[in-house]
């Protein structure tokens, strides 16, 4: 079948128009205006292709890497703390295992908000000793049973929520006229107590016969340790209650 030349000139022109359509539907066009005679200047830009962005995986686990979700983890902590005291346990290392060892007065006091406020008093609450006669490391590792012990003594003068700081003063060691003065002791003195550290101190509490604890039984009574009587084996036996 003959074409005429009118036809395929026209059927010429719409493919033309349609393969320009596609083209100006992937490319963005810019008209430059000129303020002179000439035509203007049409410049095409072909779009990148976008990027994902990061966000759309948020929520999904696929926001971050796997280097970076260990990071968010905490590593677990090597070594671990050392075991809780007993308050029992410790006072028959004091009167037993370290009977041969010097002691240490420990006590406590409610901690001021202002660091060089010390007008609060030191409230006694009994005595430490050291195989190693390392008293400050015996009393921050202890401290724990110390400040449960001083809540006894003192239930009136420690509100339950105060914030206490321990100190010391040696035993005997005050010059004639001179009174013992009470040293803080940092409770990070304790830190690098080296395992089985808790075999080689002890703790005793002032006797609390309200609660038993460092009490002695006699005749059927709990006395305080000033009261035990003397000499007799068996005359009167340490007892804990609960501990």
């Amino acid at each position: 079948m003959k074409v005429s030349t009118s036809t395929a000139l026209l059927l010429s022109a719409t493919i033309a128009a349609s393969v320009s359509n596609v083209a100006l539907a992937f490319a963005t066009t810019t008209i430059h205006h000129h303020h002179c005679h000439h035509a203007p200047t049409i410049t095409t830009t072909t779009p990148s292709r976008s990027k994902t962005s990061s966000l759309s995986m948020a929520g999904f686990g696929g926001g971050a890497s796997p280097s970076a979700a260990k990071k968010g983890k905490k590593s677990k902590k090597t070594g671990g703390a050392l075991p809780k005291l007993k308050a029992k346990t410790q006072w028959d290392r004091y009167q037993t295992d370290l009977k041969t060892s010097k002691s240490a007065t420990v006590g406590v006091r409610i901690k001021s908000s202002d660091e060089d406020d010390v007008t609060n008093e030191w409230m006694e609450v009994g005595r430490v000793r050291s195989a190693t006669d390392e008293y400050e490391m015996a009393i921050a590792r202890q401290r724990a049973l110390i400040a449960e012990h001083s809540k006894r003594l003192y239930v009136l003068q420690i509100p339950e929520d105060s914030i206490l700081e321990w100190g010391m003063k040696r035993s005997g060691e005050e010059e004639e006229g001179e009174e013992e003065v009470w040293t803080v002791v940092d409770k990070s003195s304790g830190d690098d107590a080296p395992k089985g550290i808790e075999k080689r101190i002890g703790f005793e509490g002032i006797s609390d016969e309200a609660t038993g604890f460092y009490c002695y039984y006699h005749e059927g009574r709990v006395i305080a340790k000033s009261e035990r009587p003397k000499g007799g084996a068996g005359a009167a036996f340490k007892n804990v209650k609960g501990k």
